[in-house]
């Protein structure tokens, strides 16, 4: 079995708790979890597959074609993977679309 170092962080709560507040990411020490190449290939393949089938009206939008898709996304100490985005207003979105004429 191949495995991939990916690191990990504790969850914001638990880090809250134990720092005593929120002062960033940074902070809060983190340490490194081997996944199984395989399980991640598996889930960037699923998620592709459907983000493929989300985009797949909006090839062209008027005079403009779609030249690019850039998205986000956050890989779980399991070998998940899941598109990063918030419930929060102001907050920068996950996905980058680039038209060109």
């Amino acid at each position: 079995m191949s495995t991939l170092p990916i690191v990990v962080a504790p969850p914001e709560r638990e880090a809250e708790t134990a720092f005593g507040g929120t002062l960033g990411t940074s902070l809060i020490p983190s340490a490194t979890q081997e996944v199984d190449v395989d399980l991640l290939r598996k889930s960037f393949s699923n998620l592709t597959e459907k983000f493929s089938q989300v985009l797949q009206d909006i090839k062209t939008v008027g005079d403009f074609r779609l030249t690019t898709v850039q998205f986000n996304v956050e890989i779980s100490s399991e070998g998940g993977v899941a598109l990063i985005g918030s419930l929060k207003a102001g907050v920068k979105g996950a996905v980058t679309l680039t038209f060109s004429v």
